[in-house]
């Protein structure tokens, strides 16, 4: 039986460096596949019990866990910072400082304001006047509604974020069951333990994950910020969109939660991260404390207008008292309230000449507003402008950041499990060494075979 020990030893070697070429050829062939890892052959001595030779302990895939787990949480950073300075950059948008804007409209109504106290008792002038009070309404109405409809978007990509990750989350429990499936013989199902890990990338860019691999093969998948899951094995929780508080423009805006496998939805106790973070802090604090902070402003140029306006002491042009100019209960519903240009209480007095009301009206644009915080209506609204520019280009630097950081976690990555040609070819020609090889053994064994044979004949 010893002469057939070479033969065995070859054959097992043949097989061995078979499979090895195989897997060579494996990352050649998806060294531009996105989410593909490099496959390593393993090898074990056989020994004697097992009749010599080499065998395959197994096809092993090249990861850093360590860095897995980085870029997971990276994903969740980038994906919601870039959304950030997406959303930012358009509210910024809505807050031009040259062009028609409201700090342009406000200068211009108080320049009008001017003509009335230089004359009084000319018609046009107090028309020119109420006309630019009416533009500055309207501006301020407009960017409101800016306001609103830039919240219902982000409002509308959040439900339209959920429903995408929850297609992410059934294909990783789908991918749990192939992959349980396919390893009970043993073998690692590698290409679909990279279309998982793949998965879990893109589930991340969506809320901030973290996964633990079970000895079956399978992950389960909670969110970071809650611990609360959402695949447990081949089991699904998804998000879920229940209707929460009403948005700027009066509609309801979407409470995310996750749809427990017994039925009820849970709110979030906390910001899941990713887009889905995001999109929530953006909708409820970012465009919401702008809109706020115009509704004060609003509030404001009604109240020191009007307060001029509506002195007992000031008259119109008819000897009358003075009506309110602006209504508004915040910046949505801004309007002019006169019409008729001889209404606009210029004097104090009788004396249809007389412009100290109007003075006194020019006097509202630098005096300190109480609502507020004792700033002029023009700086507070400056910065309104600059609050919104720093936003826009703080979340611009923090996205640049966070992409560079999932950048260089990106190239860790790639260093481990890339598929480098150059290796890969010199591995290639090393294993069909170790093939030819083989094949020379059991070549040198048929032949002592032969002549064994040729001697007992």
């Amino acid at each position: 039986m010893a002469i057939f020990t070479p033969l065995s030893i070859g054959r097992s070697a043949l097989l061995a460096h078979e499979r090895a070429i195989t897997t060579t050829g494996q990352n050649i062939a998806n060294a531009e596949t996105p989410g593909y890892r490099r496959q390593t052959t393993e090898f074990a001595s056989q020994d004697q019990a097992q009749g010599f030779g080499v065998r395959v302990v197994a096809v092993e895939q090249a990861i850093d866990r360590f860095v897995e787990a980085q870029l997971l949480r990276q994903e969740s950073r980038a994906a919601g910072a870039e959304v950030r300075r997406d959303v930012l950059d358009r509210v910024q948008q809505l807050f031009p400082v040259e062009g028609p804007s409201v700090g342009g409209a406000l200068d211009a109504f108080f320049a009008a304001a001017q003509r009335v106290a230089d004359r009084p008792e000319d018609l046009a002038v107090r028309g020119e006047f109420l006309a630019r009070a009416e533009e500055l309404a309207a501006r301020v109405r407009a960017l409101s509604d800016g306001l609103a409809r830039e919240q219902r978007v982000v409002d509308d990509r959040l439900r339209g974020d959920v429903d995408d990750a929850n297609v992410v989350v059934q294909r990783i429990a789908s991918l749990n069951v192939s992959i349980v499936s396919a390893e009970s013989s043993g073998q690692r199902a590698n290409e679909l333990r990279d279309q998982r890990d793949a998965a879990l990338l893109e589930l991340s860019e969506f809320v901030e994950v973290r996964a633990t691999e079970r000895e079956n093969g399978s992950v389960d998948v909670e969110l970071e910020s809650s611990g609360m899951a959402l695949v447990i094995g081949a089991d699904v929780q998804e998000l879920a969109v229940e209707v929460g508080g009403g948005g700027l423009d009066g509609s309801p805006v979407a409470d995310v939660g996750v749809k427990l496998a017994s039925g009820p939805v849970v709110t979030l106790p906390g910001n899941p991260g990713g887009r889905i973070g995001a999109l929530l802090t953006l909708r409820d604090t970012d465009v919401a404390d702008r809109s706020a902070e115009l509704d004060t402003f609003a509030l404001a140029l009604r109240d020191g207008v009007n307060a001029v306006q509506t002195d007992p002491a000031a008259r119109d042009l008819t000897g009358a008292v003075g009506l309110d100019l602006f209504s508004a209960s915040g910046a949505a519903d801004l309007s002019v309230e006169l019409t008729d240009p001889r209404s606009v209480a210029a004097a104090i007095g009788t004396n249809p000449a007389d412009n100290g009301n109007a003075l006194a009206l020019l006097d509202v644009a630098e005096a300190p507003q109480a609502g507020l915080s004792g700033a002029t209506l023009g700086d507070y609204f400056a910065g309104l402008q600059a609050a919104a520019g720093n936003a826009a280009r703080s979340a611009e630097d923090e996205a640049a950041v966070e992409s560079a950081v999932k950048s260089s976690l990106e190239g860790r990555r790639d260093a481990v499990s890339g598929v480098s040609l150059e290796e890969e070819f010199t591995d290639l020609i090393r294993f069909q060494r170790g093939f030819q090889a083989a094949a020379q053994l059991i070549n040198v064994s048929d032949r002592m075979l032969d002549e064994l044979i040729g001697l007992v004949r």
